[in-house]
């Protein structure tokens, strides 16, 4: 059973406790910070967003049977009390649970099931070069996208075309990347869309600048089309990380397009640059 699927089971199984996220993250026995971005990246949502969805949504299904103690469900479900219950269930549903056990039914609610975790497509990823690489210093666009808004990150490269012409000191060729700098339950993920740059000191007031420290990458090309962006990163981790005697680093995964990369058109490939260390 590999992080995610770990991740999975410890949810599911204790839907009546409110564990945070540094509880399953020991049970696993990775960082909370480590298990927040490879949940993330795998199956495009926030660990504790669904675990608090899998939870509301079985309390809803009990109502809908007519639990004649609120209170009591409230507690059983790890909650302090019914205002707390209460709190966290109109947020989520937009109804109290009043309403869903009264009306006896849960038709009219968007609940959670399960994450299933599919098999990945299967690609034919060549084996990584691993490879130590020095520290990047990029120049373009930095945006931090909230857990729910994870799927529409890709909508900041527009953003970053209408302003790549104001970068300074550009790398020649050009070397684009896109960089997820860092992850947070509480605040997202801060994601950058940038070209490579030689100096800081001439980038106009527009464009934001990060440096990613020197790394060691398992570096991945992917030949393909760019929807095969996330199978790729899922069979990375779900398929070659948990077998290749490497766990991934704290550090920030990076995206490189390489001059042959039309992004028109989204063909012409990619390659996908895992931090790692030994295990």
């Amino acid at each position: 059973m590999n992080i995610i699927e770990s991740a999975i089971w410890q949810v599911e199984s204790n839907l009546r406790t409110l564990m945070s996220l540094e509880a399953i993250a020991d049970r696993i026995g990775v960082t909370p910070a480590y298990l927040t971005r490879a949940f993330t990246l795998v199956t495009g949502h926030s660990l504790m967003r669904y675990a608090r969805a899998r939870r509301l949504s079985e309390a809803a299904r009990i109502l809908a049977l007519g639990v004649p103690d609120i209170l009591n469900l409230a507690l059983d479900m790890g909650y302090g009390s019914h205002e707390a219950f209460t709190r966290a269930f109109r947020d989520h549903f937009g109804i109290t649970p009043e309403t869903v056990r009264d009306g006896r039914s849960t038709a009219k609610l968007e609940l959670t099931e399960p994450l299933a975790m599919d098999k990945p497509l299967e690609l034919s990823l060549a084996a990584p070069l691993i490879e130590q690489r020095s520290a990047l210093r990029l120049a373009g666009l930095i945006k931090t996208f909230p857990m729910k808004e994870i799927a529409t990150i890709p909508a900041l490269w527009p953003a970053f075309d209408a302003v790549q012409d104001l970068i300074a000191d550009r790398v020649s060729p050009p070397r684009y990347f896109g960089a997820s700098l860092s992850f947070s339950e509480e605040r997202g993920c801060e994601y950058m869309a940038a070209l490579e740059v030689t100096s800081f000191a001439a980038q106009p007031k527009e464009i934001n600048t990060a440096t990613v420290p020197a790394a060691t990458y398992a570096i991945f090309r992917q030949p393909g089309h760019i929807t095969l962006m996330r199978p790729t990163i899922m069979s990375i981790w779900q398929d070659w990380l948990q077998n290749s005697g490497y766990q991934a680093a704290e550090a920030p995964l990076i995206e490189y397009y390489p001059p042959e990369f039309d992004g028109q058109t989204g063909n012409g490939g990619f390659e996908i640059w895992l931090p790692v260390r030994q295990s």
